[in-house]
């Protein structure tokens, strides 16, 4: 009898914080852990504009510069939510040295819902995709 009464015991300890485990919800496991929030998967309000720019190399990465500001170096995506952005990024090695417009919308480093709607080719220009731009050595 005496060793039953702690068995019990700790059995009742054991099986409340199992239930309290099983019980809590995702955000508190976030907050227990210290795990930091993921990227917002909810689609973003979405202001487009139109932006017209170069193509660049940029270390090995291909970026859009525009036309008004060609320091700031952009990433296009056509992706509508923020967390689907790597994933569905416009590769611009075929625009390479070319003057592209493109509709979407800005946030932070990137234009996203992006398509590209035109490019600027100079009289007796080539057309067409260039192909002998040099291979994207990072993403």
């Amino acid at each position: 009898m005496k060793l039953i009464v702690p068995l019990i015991g700790l059995l009742f300890l054991t099986g409340c914080q199992l239930a309290h485990n099983m019980l809590e919800q995702p955000g508190d496991r976030a907050k227990r852990l210290n795990v930091s929030e993921k990227k917002s998967s909810a689609t973003l309000q979405k202001q487009t504009e139109v932006f017209t720019g170069k193509v660049v190399l940029d270390n090995g990465a291909y970026r859009f510069a525009p036309v008004n500001n060609p320091g700031n170096l952009l990433k296009l995506t056509r992706a509508r939510r923020e967390s689907e952005f790597e994933a569905e990024q416009i590769l611009l090695r075929k625009y390479y040295e070319k003057t592209i417009t493109v509709n979407g919308t800005r946030k932070d480093d990137w234009i996203w819902d992006a398509d590209i709607i035109g490019q600027y080719v100079p009289t007796g220009g080539p057309t067409g995709p260039n192909m002998n731009a040099p291979k994207q050595t990072r993403p």
